[in-house]
């Protein structure tokens, strides 16, 4: 991938766009009555207006999932609201800013389902994983709602009544969406129509990018004009020697190289900028409504919320925390927006995502601070951090064709429905 096909996919990522408020909450895993209740059908919130896509999960529901296709769904169908139900006994309460409502499916009976179905009226469906509870599948079919099975695996069926079971089952879905040929191959194998079968891959979470002021932007941009830039994204006190150091090291190959700081905790600004004054550093401060000039040799970013713009302006991120062990920010962020990241062993809460990006070379990794300085040195090298950017974006990026073809099907069959 080039850098002109790189500058256009980022264009493209979407920014958050779900700034309503639902305040839906789950039940409580404590509320036997609440749990009973649902199992029986009965809502234990009223339908929210607008369109309701229902995604039923064997097992854990998967609300990071979720909560990346409610974005795409979004910007087709405003308002949209994601109603999760899963036979399973832990279910989580999703965060209070989420359009997402966790519930018990009913039981597998025909009173409970016809309850379940009138109160919530979804517009459409999405199984996830293996098909199941076949007196609701059935009831939501015969009503017309279009569905899909996403994750789509081959069941394990022990009788050839239960593979034509299941063979009637897939049958019930408009499109079957699977994870990998195999699993196409042996869903075909079944009987079910191979014209309704597609292999797309897992539905992942998508990072999005953190949001930013544009005409900020631009005003930092101009302030900082030519000069080399890199990022220490809320380091530790404890590393905070460390990045100093490190910036002393490649000012010897980039004089003109400006630092940037993005405290871990707004109130360390003014602190951290007296103390490193009195080491003879030029500071500047954010928080001050100071700019960085030619004469700054760090400028301290004390708006933890303006995160987005400052990876904006910086080709190269140093992640904290991944060398003393505190809390890391999310490295899906820089990643989203071509910032090049060099990151230590530690990675809670992040380790999921920092070993992603390890197998697929997108990140520098140092073993010691020692090793910062000599790091980010390399990457002021164009080609090197632009390398490293590239990969890391398709991490960051993979699962967007996947979101994208579900969503298009959902809206696609809804408008076909309505006319």
């Amino acid at each position: 991938m080039d850098a002109l096909t790189f500058s256009r996919l980022k264009a493209r990522v979407r920014a958050p766009g779900l700034v309503r408020r639902l305040a839906i909450q789950s039940q409580q895993a404590g509320d036997p009555g609440r749990l009973a209740s649902e199992r029986l059908g009965r809502g234990s919130v009223e339908r929210p207006a607008g369109p309701l896509i229902w995604c039923h999960f064997p097992g854990e529901i998967r609300t990071l999932a979720l909560a990346s296709l409610t974005e795409r769904l979004d910007e087709d169908l405003p308002g949209v609201t994601m109603l999760a139900t899963s036979d399973s006994a832990d279910l989580q309460t999703p965060p209070e800013a989420s359009p997402l409502i966790c519930h018990r499916a009913p039981e597998d009976l025909r009173g409970p389902i016809q309850r379940f179905l009138e109160h919530w009226r979804p517009d459409a469906g999405i199984w996830f994983d293996r098909v199941g509870a076949p007196l609701l599948l059935e009831a939501a079919a015969r009503g017309g709602m279009p569905l899909f099975l996403q994750d789509a695996a081959a069941p394990d069926y022990p009788s050839q009544r239960r593979g034509a079971i299941d063979r009637r089952l897939l049958g019930l879905f408009e499109r079957i969406l699977t994870v990998d040929a195999a699993e196409s191959g042996a869903i075909r194998a079944l009987g079910a129509i191979p014209a309704r079968i597609e292999t797309t891959g897992r539905l992942r979470p998508v990072a999005q990018p953190p949001t930013c002021i544009e005409s900020e932007r631009d005003t930092l941009a101009s302030a900082i004009a030519s000069r080399p830039v890199w990022l220490a994204s809320c380091p530790t006190p404890a590393e905070l020697d460390a990045v100093l150091t490190a910036h002393q090291f490649a000012r010897r190959t980039a004089h003109r190289l400006l630092l940037i700081i993005v405290p871990p905790k707004d109130v360390l600004g003014a602190e951290w900028s007296s103390d490193l004054q009195l080491q003879g550093w030029a500071i500047a401060r954010r928080d001050a409504d100071e700019d960085p000039d030619d004469a700054t040799d760090i400028f301290i970013a004390d708006c933890r919320e303006e995160i987005g713009l400052f990876y904006r302006v910086s080709p190269i991120t140093f992640l904290g925390g991944t060398l003393s062990g505190g809390e890391v920010p999310s490295p899906m962020e820089p990643a989203t927006l071509g910032s090049a990241i060099i990151a230590g062993p530690h990675a809670a809460p992040h380790g999921s995502e920092l070993r992603r990006l390890r197998r697929a070379s997108a990140f520098r990794y140092i073993a010691s601070p020692e090793e910062l300085g000599g790091a980010v040195s390399e990457l002021l090298a164009p080609d090197k951090a632009a390398r490293l950017a590239l990969n890391a974006w398709d991490v960051a990026s993979d699962g967007s064709q996947v979101l994208d073809r579900l969503a298009g099907l959902v809206v696609a069959s809804l408008r076909d429905k309505a006319a």
